[in-house]
C-alpha cells in the first residue's frame, strides 16, 4: 500500500514513518511512504501524481489546512478509496470532519499501538472490500466490486445497481439482496433503497445524499434505526484510540 504522512512537524512525520516500517516488518506487507510538510505542496502532488491507498492528515498547516486537503480529496478528485486518518492535538475537530469522511481521528501524541490499531483494520476492510456481489442478467453472471455500489434502488421488479459512472440492472427482490450483503456496508433505508455506508455526503432526519448527487428519501418506519446507525459508525470512525 501506499501511505502519505502529511504534517508540518518533522519529528511527528519521522515517528509515523518509523511506526509504519514496524508495521511493515511485524505484519509482513508492504508500505511505500511519502511525506509533506505542507497542504500545499500535498495538493500539488495528489493533482499530478496517483492517489496514496492511506493519507494521514494533519488538520493545522502552514497555508492550505488538512479540512481543505479533505475537502478536495473527496469533492475536486471525487476519490472515496483513499483512506483519510485525521490527526491532531487537539480533540475538538473531530466532529468538524464527518463531510470529509475520514476513517478515523487520532490525537496526538501518537504511538505505535494507535496507528497498529488504525492500520489492522484498513486491512480488514480492504479485504472485505474486495468482494464482490453476483447477479444474473438474460442467463450470464455478472459481479461488481462492493466498494463500487454507491446503492441499489427497486422499481417494481428491477434492481438498479446504481455506480458513480452507470447503473447495472437485474430482476429480483430487494429483500433477497439484502440478505447477501454485508450488514457493516450496506444498509436498508427504505423498501426501495439499499445504501452503502461509505458513500453518504450528507443526511437528515429524512433524507441521504450520496456522493452523485442523489437524494433518497428514508421511510417513517425506518428513520429511528437509521439515524442511530449512521450516528455510530460516525462515531466509531471518529473515536479516539
Amino acid at each position: 500500500m501506499h501511505v502519505i504522512i502529511c504534517d508540518d512537524e518533522k519529528i511527528t512525520c519521522a515517528e509515523l514513518e518509523r511506526i509504519l516500517t514496524e508495521y511493515s516488518s511485524e505484519r509482513g506487507v508492504k508500505l511505500q511512504t511519502d511525506v509533506f510538510f505542507s497542504g500545499d505542496a500535498l495538493i500539488d502532488y495528489l493533482y499530478k501524481e496517483e492517489a496514496p491507498d492511506i493519507l494521514f492528515l494533519d488538520i493545522e498547516l502552514p497555508g492550505v489546512n488538512g479540512v481543505v486537503v479533505g475537502d478536495y480529496v473527496r469533492r475536486i478528485l471525487e476519490n472515496e478509496q483513499i483512506f483519510i486518518v485525521y490527526i491532531s492535538s487537539k480533540e475538538q475537530y473531530a466532529l468538524q470532519l464527518f463531510k470529509n469522511r475520514p476513517f478515523d481521528f487520532l490525537v496526538k501524541p501518537l504511538n505505535a499501538e494507535k496507528i497498529f490499531r488504525v492500520l489492522d483494520n484498513i486491512y480488514r476492510i480492504v479485504g472485505k472490500s474486495n468482494c464482490d456481489f453476483e447477479y444474473q442478467n438474460k442467463g450470464i453472471t455478472y459481479r461488481v466490486q462492493y466498494r463500487d455500489i454507491l446503492y441499489f434502488q427497486s422499481i417494481g421488479r428491477k434492481i438498479n445497481i446504481v455506480l458513480r459512472q452507470e447503473t447495472k440492472g437485474f430482476y429480483g427482490k430487494l429483500t433477497d439482496v439484502e440478505a447477501k450483503l454485508p450488514k457493516y456496508l450496506f444498509l436498508n433505508i427504505h423498501k426501495s433503497y439499499l445504501i452503502n455506508f461509505n458513500y453518504v455526503k450528507e443526511y437528515t432526519y429524512e433524507w441521504v445524499k450520496m456522493v452523485n448527487g442523489d437524494i433518497l428519501n428514508i421511510s417513517k418506519a425506518n428513520r429511528a434505526e437509521v439515524r442511530r446507525k449512521i450516528l455510530e459508525r460516525e462515531a466509531n470512525e471518529l473515536r479516539n484510540y
